[in-house]
């Protein structure tokens, strides 16, 4: 209940009332004791008056409150008709618009000023249907939503602005980048000062001119490095270009009739400027362990994603003999400092896997005395239980089982992992669990699953193999303990299988690590023993060949029957033999392993980089030769990943 409250205008009134009261007792009265009455009964109306204004406006507590609240609300409904924020009352059991304010009314009105209860409606049952998106777009205004269901009220407001603001402040971010010229030390140390001198120049040319286009601050540090700063509004224009910045250096120089090819490391982030330069080192470090000819960016800060340019060219980092001596040591280092060294590989063992496992247990066991190469004797092919065979007999390696590995891990314990670095891939994700320290051994470009405990890292995608790797440590160590006749069999049997029996990704190295072995008794009939195909697998290779279909001019795929199951060496071998057809510049095979996986295996000549399309599907590997395994799909399922994915490698391809 409203309560009555003189106003300034009654105030007055009452005095002139009183004032004319008075003047005409005076003049009626003059001085008489009436005079005096009629002025206290004067003063006795006023002060009444007062009183019964405090009496009257007098309230109680509970009488404020709801005072203020009739207050609050009548602001209230005042700003929600004017202020730019939607708000619609909805009976949460049935959804039926109760109420909306003008600005509600504004965005969600048709011409006839019909309010929209349907789209409404569908944005509702988005939310009860557990929805996370908190945004909505309507004619290209961006609105932040928010439904309380319990409550049955809706509001939203743009945010437009508030994205402009966000983009501004993100264009402005710091930008770090490291270029690397590949290669550039192995070519110009058998030139004289002059071509040195026209090497120089070459570069400082092409980088001063893409800096002066992209309009970048940099500095050269020192023949083949360069440091540049920006912003991310001109990284964000590098990366709509796709970085062809590297493309184009590789023709220029191509041209200039050099094999060098540009990297680059990158990155940015608010603030942390040492924090963004020691990433962009990182960037730039595995760009180079992926092969070069590449661009690597990634946000400073935690679980940012990376991002991969470029990369089109099959390996262009050329291996130095100083960076294998200086690992050896580090390796040995690091080795004798553990109480026992466990050697492992991938899942589901191949030859290369198993070679470079054992020659790194040989390796090891040079150092100390506990050195052991872990097998699951649960998952083997045809082949891998051959060679096992062959290697317990000859009693000179230390095997065991992963069932008896998994009980003599101490935490002094070290972990190797040979031919691959995906934590995905590695042999029992529980036995990795067990160890604090890891050093990881590939020839694979690293991906991102890669081990976070990692000690030491020695990837060499210019490498044909692990087991080249490994046997080139053993070379430099020159250990008292020597690969036995069998154990240089299986080394040489899986530098043999990534090369395809020396066909393929072979260097001058490949061929004087196959010298050393041969000299340590390496045996080609022991070695086709190992690796020969018995007749069941043959059938499957073929089985698998003559499903294969061209599903574009140039490639080729073949996918296995959904009930069948088939190994990963009778896949490998039947994408291997659809590559040597005419005219096939790729092909693929789609089969379900014996894990029950779906697996992929891909190959490629020199123009389709299949590394890349596994990758995009969660596996990895070379240029030309890579592999994925798909979880919860059919091979149906799996042929329309592919596909889509060599589409857009494709795509990108003509792009470039």
């Amino acid at each position: 209940m409203k309560r009555f409250r003189f106003a300034t205008s009654h105030l007055i009134m009452i005095g002139m009332i009183l004032f004319g009261i008075l003047a005409l007792s005076m003049r009626v009265f003059k001085e008489s004791p009436a005079l005096m009455f009629i002025v206290f009964l004067t003063c006795l109306a006023v002060v009444g008056l007062f009183y019964y204004q405090k009496e009257t406006y007098e309230i109680s507590e509970l009488e404020q409150i709801e005072l203020v609240n009739s207050q609050a609300e009548d602001n209230l409904v005042t700003l929600l008709d004017q202020m730019p924020v939607g708000v619609i009352q909805f009976d949460p059991q049935t959804e039926k618009i109760e109420w909306f304010n003008p600005y509600a009314e504004l965005i969600f009105a048709d011409e006839n000023g019909d309010i929209d209860s349907d789209f409404i409606s569908d944005i509702i049952q988005h939310k009860k249907d557990g929805a996370v998106d908190q945004t909505l777009e309507i004619e290209d205004n961006k609105y932040a939503v928010d439904v309380d269901m319990d409550s049955g009220m809706f509001y939203f407001f743009n945010i437009a602005r508030e994205d402009e603001t966000q983009k501004e402040v993100s264009a402005q971010q710091p930008v770090i980048g490291i270029i690397s010229i590949d290669n550039y030390d192995d070519i110009v140390s058998s030139m004289s000062d002059a071509e040195v001198s026209t090497i120089n120049s070459f570069i400082a040319n092409f980088i001063s001119e893409f800096a002066r286009k992209r309009d970048l601050f940099y500095r050269r540090v020192n023949m083949d490095r360069f440091y540049f700063f920006t912003d991310y509004s001109v990284l964000e224009r590098l990366i709509d270009s796709k970085f062809d910045i590297v493309e184009q250096f590789r023709k220029e120089a191509q041209e200039q009739e050099l094999g060098l090819t540009l990297s680059m490391g990158i990155s940015f982030g608010q603030a942390h400027y040492s924090q963004i330069g020691q990433l962009a080192q990182k960037n730039l470090d595995l760009a180079l362990v992926r092969g070069g000819d590449q661009v690597v960016i990634r946000e400073n800060g935690d679980s940012k994603e990376t991002l991969y340019f470029g990369g089109g060219s099959v390996s262009t980092v050329k291996r130095s003999r100083t960076r294998t001596r200086a690992m050896m040591t580090a390796i040995s280092d690091k080795i004798k400092m553990a109480d026992q060294v466990f050697v492992v590989g991938h899942k589901n063992l191949d030859m290369d896997a198993l070679g470079s496992s054992v020659a790194m247990q040989v390796f090891a066991s040079n150092l100390i005395d506990d050195a052991y190469t872990v097998y699951d004797q649960n998952c083997m092919n045809h082949d891998i239980g051959r060679a096992i065979d062959s290697l317990q007999k000859d009693s000179a390696s230390h095997l065991l089982t992963l069932s008896e590995a998994m009980g003599k891990v101490t935490s002094e314990s070290l972990l190797v992992m040979v031919d691959h670095s995906k934590l995905d891939l590695t042999l029992s994700r529980d036995f990795y669990d067990q160890f604090a320290e890891v050093i990881v051994i590939d020839h694979h470009r690293r991906a991102e699953d890669y081990p976070k405990n990692a000690v030491l890292s020695f990837i060499e995608s210019g490498a044909s193999s692990a087991s080249e790797l490994v046997t080139e440590l053993l070379q430099f160590q020159n250990g008292k303990q020597r690969l036995t006749k069998v154990q240089a069999s299986v080394v040489m049997a899986g530098i043999m299988l990534d090369t395809k029996n020396f066909s393929t990704r072979i260097t001058s190295r490949t061929f004087d690590v196959a010298s050393y072995l041969r000299t340590l008794g390496s045996d080609s009939t022991e070695i086709q023993t190992i690796s020969a195909l018995d007749f069941d697998e043959y059938r499957a290779v073929n089985e698998l060949i003559l499903r294969g279909e061209r599903v574009l001019p140039t490639i080729l795929l073949a996918v296995g029957a959904d009930e069948k199951t088939y190994s990963n060496v009778v896949a490998s071998q039947a994408a291997d033999t659809l590559l040597n057809m005419a005219g096939i510049e790729a092909s693929f095979v789609i089969s379900k392993n014996t894990s029950g996986e779906i697996a992929i295996s891909a190959r490629s000549r020199s123009r389709i980089n299949v590394q890349r399309i596994m990758e995009n599907l969660g596996g990895g590997g070379h240029f030309n030769l890579a592999a994925c395994q798909l979880s919860g799909v059919t091979t149906q399922e799996a042929q329309s990943l592919l596909l889509e994915q060599i589409s857009d490698e494709l795509k990108e391809n003509e792009e470039s």
